[in-house]
């Protein structure tokens, strides 16, 4: 008998599944939640939050990809890159808001909102707040 019809090696031989990079997923997912939410301007902090965690996770993520224990060496690239420009416009959307709202109450933003508090949604009295905070302002 030749050795024609034996089976080519390597068939039926299963190496054991390429192992998970469950911080690299968990980071990916994390960053993409964090880049939605930062473009909403009260969830930035939040989102600021949510990257920096996902940062940690995608570089967890990356070192098991380089330690040999995992596989998916794209998808923790991907989460570090994600979290890193979200880390970036949040940080920028939050300093904005903060910025915004320091200015709004050095220049009346705090009498204002006492106003409309005490007007308690009566609607002539709202009106009233309006008008003050735009006489203050010379808006005609």
């Amino acid at each position: 008998m030749s050795s024609e019809y034996a089976p080519p090696s390597g068939y039926g031989q299963y190496d054991r599944p390429a192992p998970k990079n469950g911080a690299a997923i968990a980071g990916l997912v994390l960053g993409v939640v964090a880049l939605l939410l930062c473009f909403t301007l009260l969830a930035a902090p939040l989102s600021l939050l949510l990257a920096i965690v996902g940062l940690v996770l995608s570089i967890v993520g990356f070192r098991r990809v380089g330690r040999g224990r995992a596989t998916n060496k794209g998808v923790a690239v991907t989460g570090l890159v994600i979290n890193a420009l979200t880390i970036l416009i949040s940080a920028v959307i939050s300093a904005l808001v903060i910025a915004g709202l320091v200015v709004a109450l050095n220049n009346g933003g705090s009498e204002a909102w006492d106003c409309f508090v005490d007007a308690n949604g009566d609607q002539a009295a709202v009106q009233r707040c309006v008008d003050d905070l735009n006489a203050r302002a010379g808006v005609q």
